[in-house]
């Protein structure tokens, strides 16, 4: 832990105030782990209109992503996240007193559309701010946070479920308008000013990263099957509690949280697609063992394993990603990237919840963890290129600092 202190204190002190806010939010959330247990408990939906229900936040999400890429690189990083952090705040509060589904699932899609607008501009404030040899350290920081807040989250969310499904969303948008309030207060603009000549490139004329987003997004569904399917297959298929995958879900968050940024900071930089090829093959064994006869201790394996690939693989592709970013550009490659995970977050559970329905633990989860040998065949044949653009930007380092706007 005392390195992890380190490692975060040699951040810009900015960055480091994002980090924080981050935990803040993060502890709070509490919607998208028990999200299923709510529709089909509560409401009393089958899995397969859970599943669409469920789509609906997913496909909000999925055009937030795009639109916050554009929003961060055209109006700025801090007024993107504003927009978004305050707005999502309150529809997560309204969400908590919606009077039927029809009203519930109507505003979970104006959530899921705010929710996540703020993303590629948290992600856009890091590459910004943080010189290139040190963006994998920034991100893993920023993921500490997060994982950290989620462990924390998804715990005491186990209990909130169990006790009212709506103080689930009550707390969730409580926590959303004091992230909201962080970035108000203590964030200024970071959006670097363009020079002469100097013109924004689309991320989808641009093969190479379109193949590396290709690459990274059976992560997503590996760990949005996690979040959508395992709740069910613990409290239905193996009976326990919702608690119970509260600890074991928890318990990803908190190693992630503790381990990711050391980590991160002590593995080589010239290999890092190869080391994100062998993490998701871990992850996707891990995805792959809650196929076996239930059993708490199994459950738990199974989540060390797609712990220790989510460690390694995830601080190299962000550092990846923001590498290939030209300057005016970062928020849209950035929010393709990110797409990946909102648009396995949008099918996941429309695929996976009948799915797993119509073959069984036994057969779904072992299918789904060999679903990712493509991905990881394709990550591995991508280290040149990733090679090759970083010996093509020697002089990429952050500029903010001398040229944002101070919007505070």
């Amino acid at each position: 832990m005392l390195s992890t202190w380190r490692l975060l204190r040699a951040l810009p002190r900015p960055v480091q105030i994002l980090i924080a806010g981050t935990f803040v939010n993060k502890a709070g959330t509490y919607i998208v782990p028990y999200l299923t247990i709510v529709l089909m408990r509560d409401f009393r939906l089958s899995p397969v209109e859970a599943g669409l229900a469920v789509a609906a936040y997913g496909f909000g999400s999925l055009v937030s992503i795009f639109a916050g890429g554009q929003t961060a690189d055209r109006l700025g990083r801090r007024s993107t996240m504003l927009l978004s952090l305050f707005g999502s705040g309150f529809l997560a509060l309204c969400l908590g007193f919606a009077p039927n589904l029809r009203a519930f699932v109507l505003l979970l899609l104006g959530f899921g559309f705010l929710a996540d607008l703020f993303q590629p501009a948290a992600s856009a404030i890091v590459t910004d701010l943080v010189p290139k040899e040190q963006r994998k350290v920034g991100f893993a920081g920023l993921r500490l946070a997060i994982n950290l807040g989620f462990a924390a989250g998804v715990v005491v969310g186990g209990f909130l479920v169990d006790w009212d499904w709506r103080f689930l969303f009550w707390g969730d948008g409580m926590s959303t308008l004091a992230y909201g309030l962080v970035i108000l207060f203590f964030i200024s603009e970071t959006r670097p000013l363009g020079r002469e000549g100097e013109v924004a490139e689309s991320p989808f004329q641009d093969r190479p990263f379109l193949r590396l987003v290709a690459a990274s997004a059976a992560f997503p569904f590996l760990m949005f099957a996690v979040m959508t399917v395992l709740p069910i297959t613990l409290t239905e298929g193996a009976s326990y509690p919702s608690r119970t995958y509260g600890y074991i879900v928890g318990l990803n968050g908190l190693l992630v949280a503790i381990l990711e940024l050391p980590v991160a900071a002590r593995l080589p930089t010239a290999s890092r697609l190869s080391l994100a090829a062998s993490g998701l093959a871990v992850a996707a064994v891990g995805v792959a063992l809650n196929g076996a006869p239930p059993d708490r201790s199994v459950y738990v394996i199974a989540i060390l394993l797609v712990t220790a690939g989510e460690i390694v693989m995830m601080p190299q592709l962000s550092a990846a990603v923001a590498d290939w970013a030209p300057r005016l550009s970062r928020g849209r490659y950035i929010s393709l990237f990110q797409s990946s995970w909102t648009f396995a977050k949008a099918t996941s559970p429309l695929l996976f919840l009948p799915l797993r329905a119509r073959l069984g633990d036994r057969l779904f989860w072992p299918l789904l963890g060999a679903s990712a040998f493509p991905a990881f065949i394709l990550l591995l044949t991508l280290g040149h290129e990733d090679r090759a653009r970083r010996h093509g930007h020697p002089d990429d380092l952050p500029e903010a600092s001398v040229e944002c706007r101070a919007e505070a």
